[in-house]
């Protein structure tokens, strides 16, 4: 069958599936069983192997042990301790809790992996604060959902360790790669909080006098600790000290001590980020196995050979081919997940990239960024629905008209990777394995 009709047929097989509210693991499963009986049915057999030897990985172990660190910290009530501290070293900014809410969640970010999850963590903490002292609440609820997509940038990233496990590129570099933008990214978003706070001062309380140092000193205790982990983690994955598994379990394991020396590791605590851990981990991996029987019908087909032909047979620029990909992953972004649009798209998309000289680290952290996009995004963009979820009772509206002007940012932020390529690739060019 010719790889263009196998495509129209696959993709709309898929369309329909997701309309009528299949699950996107069994969809994605779905469409490849077809793609593959369309194709050659007696390769039907493979799809078991497919499905182990993608499971069977060391990289995967790194993703229960990322969520278990995030959890621990969370349900122990290190978080809360923790954004109460950090909030007397910005106190001296205007809006002081709006930087603090970026700022937490950066560094959140660097110990569970998930947007979802940092945008949960800090919002819970954050709502009821800012809300008693009279922030104006599209500002809070916007930053608190953009705040938390830095969970799927700055490393360590559920996303980007599925992204390297399936295109077999090296974690660690990813991980360094996504370091230098995610910050950059965080110093934007608070760079806007603070134009917008000062030309407008009336959607934040006014200035009170900031803490004293005793005060900042003594909220280090609560601060140091998160700190350590990062580094941990982070230097131990730098160093080539650690593995990304070793790193998780080391950081799993600091976790639970940091956890236990303040007092918050009960056993409905523990038993609660077990639970959290499991349930998904067991999403992730579903999808994944969706995705990569996908992705074997798509080969069976011709699917990505016949695009990644047809698209060279075009004879444009690279940089035409990349806004087209840029524009795929803004329209996909408000209809799908973050993880099920990557993971429905790499199959076709990654050998375009690498057919015209994409470095497929770069395009890593690109697509990470245009991810988050979607996260911040209606209809589905799962971030405000958790914000939104967190602010009980407030309309939606109010969470998409704060989370609007980051989309902005965001699409800055792509543009100066575009341009500035080495933002990526400088740290891990700097490591030595």
């Amino acid at each position: 069958m010719d790889w263009t009709i196998a495509g129209l047929i696959l993709g709309g097989l898929l369309i329909i599936l997701l309309m009528a509210g299949v699950w996107i693991a069994i969809a994605l499963g779905i469409v490849g069983t077809v793609g593959v009986l369309m194709s050659e049915p007696e390769a039907l057999g493979g799809l078991e192997y497919v499905c182990w030897n993608n499971l069977n990985s060391f990289v995967l172990t790194a993703v229960p042990l990322f969520l278990l660190m995030g959890s621990v910290i969370l349900e122990a009530g290190v978080s809360t301790r923790f954004y109460k501290a950090l909030s007397t070293w910005l106190d001296y900014l205007p809006g002081s809790l709006i930087h603090t809410n970026i700022v937490a969640c950066a560094m959140f970010a660097a110990l569970c992996g998930s947007s979802v999850a940092t945008a949960a963590a800090i919002g819970t903490v954050a709502i009821p604060e800012m809300e008693k002292r009279g922030y104006d609440r599209p500002l809070t609820y916007g930053s608190l959902a953009a705040g938390g997509t830095l969970g799927i940038l700055i490393p360590p990233s559920i996303s980007l360790l599925i992204y390297g496990a399936m295109v077999e590129q090296s974690i660690g570099r990813l991980f360094m790669g996504g370091f230098v933008p995610g910050l950059i990214l965080a110093s934007i978003f608070s760079v806007y909080l603070l134009v917008r706070t000062v030309i407008q001062p009336e959607l934040v309380p006014r200035k009170e006098k900031g803490s004293s140092w005793k005060v900042r000193l003594y909220a280090l205790r609560d601060i140091m600790p998160i700190i350590a982990l990062i580094l941990l983690v982070l230097g131990g994955i730098y160093a080539g000290v650690t593995t990304p598994t070793e790193a998780a379990a080391a950081g799993s394991a600091g976790a639970l001590v940091i956890a236990l020396a303040y007092g918050g590791l009960s056993f409905e605590a523990l038993k609660r980020s077990f639970f959290s851990t499991i349930k998904i981990t067991s999403m992730v991996l579903f999808i994944l196995i969706g995705a990569q029987i996908m992705s074997f019908g798509l080969v069976e087909t011709n699917v990505p050979r016949g695009v990644v032909a047809t698209v060279a047979g075009l004879n444009v620029s690279r940089w035409v081919i990349f806004t087209f990909i840029v524009l795929i992953y803004l329209v996909l972004g408000m209809f799908v997940d973050a993880m099920a649009n990557m993971l429905i798209t790499l199959p076709v998309i990654y050998p375009l990239v690498l057919a015209y000289g994409f470095d497929p680290i770069w395009f890593g952290i690109v697509m990470v960024v245009l991810l988050e996009v979607g996260l911040i995004t209606p209809p589905v963009g799962m971030n405000i629905f958790v914000i939104h979820g967190v602010a009980r009772g407030r309309p939606l509206t109010e969470v998409i008209r704060g989370a609007a002007p980051y989309v902005l940012l965001m699409l800055l932020m792509v543009g100066m990777l575009a341009a500035f390529p080495n933002l990526v690739l400088w740290l891990p060019s700097r490591m030595t394995y």
